[in-house]
């Protein structure tokens, strides 16, 4: 029976060490399940903490030049810096890419209206409304689409020189199914240069990011303002609409609709364009349908729809994108003191070219407040509903709603 002894102990050994492996693979699955994604979706950094070969950028040692940077830095121990100037070279681009995860394909499917494209900025010298950059994703076949870098999507504002700012730019901003790039199979993602500048990026991944509903402004029906460029207390019943460097005043009766802008402006009521072209300069767009409850998300205009423009320029004008003219028939006053300025306008119904708008009834809508720099042209643009994503001019599937509570008044 002794020999019977020691087969036992070996039997126990094994039987003892089948019991430890299973437990350590689930120790496995449970650490992978724990890696940071969005909906499955893993590949997540896109530049971290160091250069390697899955960056590149245009070889114009004149015009662009990107380092390693360890002094500023956001997080781990290496930025990037940047200093570009397009005006220094003759070559028709200037750029550099991230081939993320070893140059393999990325998936987006899952993430088109889940996810950002997220990157951390610091300006050398001076604060930046934005970037004069374009940045694009790429699929294999070099089919591309790309995205501006407004300030817009500037979580702070402005890009600042004392502290890193974030900038936050959704993936549904990318025209992606407009220029027919293969989301399954995202090769790179690309920034273009124009301009020049200096700054220092960091962080660069794709973040969670939850679309915002459609907004929605409800005002209430008020006796008509008077026009005199001065904003009395209670004068415009609460209807405001606010932006980072100002507020608007809404409301209408039958006979007009009425605004009123207050800003805040380092260069106050500069606008020389004319015509359809005053955009560029201070000016306040107002874009709305005239047929209630329309498709709200069409992506052309209809007949119905208005856009029309205040300029804040001397002289000030209203002028009417849809029917390529400047209005007749409109009261404006503005008052100026300091770098603040007030403009109060009533515009005829009849101007525009539409019946009044009903009360108790829902329009598309959309407000931009355009604002110069010390160009004289725009160097930012404000949007209440589309702030995220450009184009409100020709799509209306970026439009909020409005709707006016109460009779309107005589």
């Amino acid at each position: 029976m002794k020999p019977l002894l020691p087969l036992l102990f070996l039997i126990l050994i094994l039987s003892s060490c089948s019991v430890f492996k299973p437990n350590r693979f689930y120790d496995e699955q449970a650490d992978d399940a724990e890696k940071p994604n969005i909906g499955g979706f893993e590949a997540l950094s896109i530049y971290s903490d160091q250069l390697s070969s899955e960056n590149w950028h245009t070889q114009e040692p004149s015009a662009l030049k990107v380092k390693a940077e360890t002094e500023q830095v956001f997080s781990g121990n290496q930025s990037i810096s940047i200093e570009w100037n397009k005006q220094a070279t003759s070559v028709n681009w200037l750029g550099m890419g991230f081939g993320w995860l070893n140059w393999s394909g990325k998936n987006f499917e899952s993430i088109l209206d889940k996810a950002a494209l997220s990157f951390r900025v610091k300006s050398k010298k001076g604060a930046l409304n934005g970037l004069p950059w374009a940045v694009g994703f790429e699929d294999f076949s070099g089919t591309q689409a790309w995205s501006g870098v407004t300030t817009n999507f500037v979580k702070e504002g402005s890009i600042r020189d004392d502290a890193w700012s974030d900038v936050v730019i959704p993936l549904s901003n990318f025209p992606f199914e407009a220029r027919g790039v293969e989301v399954s199979s995202i090769k790179q993602l690309i920034v273009q240069f124009e301009s020049s500048g200096k700054v220092w990026i960091d962080d660069v991944k794709l973040v969670p990011y939850t679309a915002k509903g459609r907004s929605k402004l409800e005002l209430v029906a008020s006796p008509a303002p008077v026009i005199d460029g001065n904003i009395a207390k209670n004068e415009w019943a609460g209807n405001v609409v606010e932006f980072p460097k100002g507020r608007v005043y809404l409301h209408w009766d039958n006979q007009n609709l009425y605004a009123a802008l207050i800003a805040d402006d380092e260069t106050p009521g500069i606008n020389t364009q004319v015509g359809k072209e005053i955009w560029n300069g201070d000016a306040l767009e107002i874009a709305f349908s005239s047929l209630a409850n329309s498709n709200p998300k069409r992506t052309f205009l209809f007949p119905e729809d208005c856009h029309i423009g205040i300029s804040m320029g001397e002289p000030a004008i209203v002028y009417n994108w849809a029917k390529d003219a400047i209005l007749e028939g409109v009261i404006l006053k503005k008052t100026q003191t300091g770098k603040s300025y007030i403009c109060e306008v009533s515009i005829p119904w009849a101007a525009i070219g539409v019946k009044p708008l009903n009360a108790d009834v829902e329009y598309d809508f959309e407000i931009a407040l355009d604002m110069s720099d010390a160009s004289g042209k725009r160097g930012v643009q404000y949007r209440w509903n589309s702030n995220e994503k450009e184009g409100f001019h020709q799509n209306p599937s970026l439009w909020g709603s409005i709707i006016q509570r109460g009779n309107n008044h005589e």
